[in-house]
């Protein structure tokens, strides 16, 4: 009897052991990802409502919202000589709607922080927009606060993608009385992104991704075409003209800091 119960107990030892051996193997090293996002317009900080920006043909506007989705996150490593994808954030909603001066513009915005393994990363990637699993939800699927409980299209069944809006003066004469609202969504307009960077973060560290978006580089085409605010004021269509050329234009406003 006593030989049967030591047999137990070091039986019991041994599995707290090897769970514990598990543990530290499978997901004891872990570290936190966040991705900070400044917004500019070409040289300048991006702030809303006094801030005038000079803008093609003698126009001048001011900005009231700017925001956007990321979506399907994913951080890259080397695995065996292969590139593997490790899953991060499946979606984020950020909002400039509260940048007035230089100094919060400086700070950024920050996505939600995430725990991903410890290690060496070779890139990110991550898309532009919501992705088309997740746009083929709604929000009554999400709790209240979620990103994806708001900023529906349901004429489009689409999230909304990003917004710009603001007040242009077309003259230039001073009078910002022309409201520009610029919705874009639809999976037509989703674009994911890829960075090559090495990143390496310790366990229990935090790795920040400082990542910044050109305004004027959505609006103005790297070969000088440009939203023209003179025709086209509001956009409410994910295959409107001005949509899709934004859409289009976003890769290449997005850059690693």
């Amino acid at each position: 009897m006593k030989r049967l119960l030591l047999a137990t107990a070091l039986l019991s030892m041994m599995l707290i052991f090897s769970t514990c051996g598990k543990d530290d193997e499978g997901g004891g090293d872990m570290a936190e990802l966040v991705l900070n996002f400044t917004a500019n317009y070409g040289n300048n900080p991006l702030v809303m409502f006094e801030r005038t920006y000079d803008y093609e043909a003698d126009m001048d506007f001011k900005m009231q919202l700017f925001q956007f989705y990321l979506s399907d996150v994913r951080l890259l490593r080397q695995n065996n000589g292969a590139t593997e994808e490790v899953p991060a954030l499946d979606v984020d909603l950020l909002s400039f709607a509260n940048i007035y001066n230089d100094a919060d513009a400086a700070k950024g915005i920050n996505t939600e922080t995430v725990s991903i393994p410890a290690g060496t990363y070779t890139g990110l990637r991550f898309g532009w927009g919501v992705s088309p699993q997740l746009n083929a939800t709604i929000p009554p699927d999400y709790p209240l606060g979620h990103p994806l409980s708001e900023n529906y299209w349901e004429d489009a069944k689409s999230y909304i993608f990003f917004k710009v809006e603001g007040n242009a003066d077309l003259e230039p004469n001073g009078d910002f009385s022309d409201k520009l609202t610029f919705h874009v969504g639809g999976d037509n307009n989703y674009r994911e992104l890829t960075f090559e960077k090495t990143f390496t973060v310790e366990k229990n560290g935090k790795l920040t991704i400082p990542l910044s978006v050109d305004l004027k580089k959505i609006l103005i085409a790297t070969d000088g075409e440009y939203v023209d605010f003179r025709q086209v004021k509001q956009s409410h269509s994910n295959t409107s003209p001005a949509a899709v050329f934004m859409a289009e234009n976003a890769p290449s406003a997005i850059q690693l800091r």
